[in-house]
């Protein structure tokens, strides 16, 4: 058990560092697979008027749980007009999904969402417990 935690903790760091590397998003395009290789997030306009919704999809072999979403309101010269902050609907199977849907940004006319925390359990125990900006998918 002591390797394998020592292993979560390396992999905790080296996910740090490739999060600040991350590229920026466009409006239309796949959202992409993010550096932790942990999280897919994709968005698009709502099916309701001034929403925008979208899914969480989880590439890790352990369920992920508490997945909070940050999403910042970007205007035509991708400066920032806004943020918030969302529950993924459920917690996420290994290679399943969760959707998620909120208000847009008034001003925003595009938007970046990054995964702000999450956790990561196998059979009840905490994996990784990933805090701001761990599993982005910039």
């Amino acid at each position: 058990m002591r390797r394998f935690t020592m292993l979560a903790s390396v992999l905790f760091v080296s996910l740090a560092f490739f999060v600040s590397l991350a590229p920026a998003r466009v409006w239309g395009q796949d959202q992409g697979v993010s550096p932790t290789n942990v999280f897919h997030v994709s968005w698009q306009p709502g099916v309701l008027p001034a929403t925008i919704e979208g899914h969480v999809d989880n590439t890790s072999p352990f369920r992920a749980i508490d997945v909070r979403l940050q999403i910042e309101g970007l205007d035509a010269t991708n400066l920032r007009v806004g943020e918030r902050l969302v529950w993924a609907d459920d917690d996420i199977a290994p290679g399943g999904s969760a959707s998620y849907s909120t208000e847009t940004i008034p001003g925003a006319v595009n938007y970046r969402i990054t995964v702000a925390s999450f956790e990561l359990v196998s059979e009840g125990d905490v994996v990784i417990d990933g805090e701001s900006g761990v599993g982005t998918n910039e």
